[in-house]
């Protein structure tokens, strides 16, 4: 059996997930609803990132050596001070990053939707029924898009703070949302 998984939302934590699915073979559906999305986020990408994502130079826009920070409540905070001659912060676009590492998962065979996930039916009691998505299509470019079902086996929401994908999981209510990075090195004989 082949297994299908949609990933729903292509920034870079999707993106990166539907890289390692195709990687790995896995028949990888990433929808994105806006292909030329400039997002209004932070872009800054520790250096960390540039080699470990294998991201080429021309992603980088800026690199700032000094930033500071202030909060609503005028709690400030000053970025760079720990950095090391030659080291920076990366700041980039986020839809030319998120342009590069979705462009880079549909080459390794990830197959990218242009389409707004509406609903998420819920397998049955049966572990092998499918989800189901319905979305709206919109490679045609018309923004009502063509209305269309995909049946997978697993869905990872990757689809930001107000994920569809979650509420259609009954994830729950949440007030906070954390952002963390961990590092881990797995040894070579775990991945494969």
């Amino acid at each position: 059996m082949v297994l299908r998984v949609a990933v729903v939302g292509s920034g870079p934590a999707g993106s990166c997930a539907a890289e390692v699915l195709a990687k790995a073979g896995i028949e990888t559906y990433l929808f994105e609803r806006k292909l030329d999305n400039a997002k209004p986020c932070g872009g800054a990408i520790p250096l960390c990132m540039v080699a470990e994502f294998d991201l080429p130079p021309h992603i980088i826009d800026r690199q700032v050596r000094q930033m500071k920070m202030i909060s609503p409540s005028n709690i400030e905070v000053d970025i760079g001070q720990t950095l090391k001659p030659g080291e920076y912060i990366g700041m980039c676009r986020r839809e030319v990053l998120d342009g590069f590492l979705r462009d880079r998962a549909e080459k390794l065979g990830a197959k990218l939707i242009n389409g707004t996930v509406h609903k998420l039916e819920m397998p049955g009691l049966n572990t092998t029924d499918p989800y189901v998505l319905h979305y709206a299509d919109h490679s045609s470019g018309s923004l009502e898009g063509e209305a269309k079902t995909l049946k997978v086996d697993l869905v990872i929401g990757a689809d930001g703070a107000n994920s569809r994908v979650a509420k259609a999981m009954d994830a729950g209510d949440y007030n906070y949302a954390i952002a963390f990075q961990e590092r881990i090195r797995l040894p070579e004989d775990k991945m494969a």
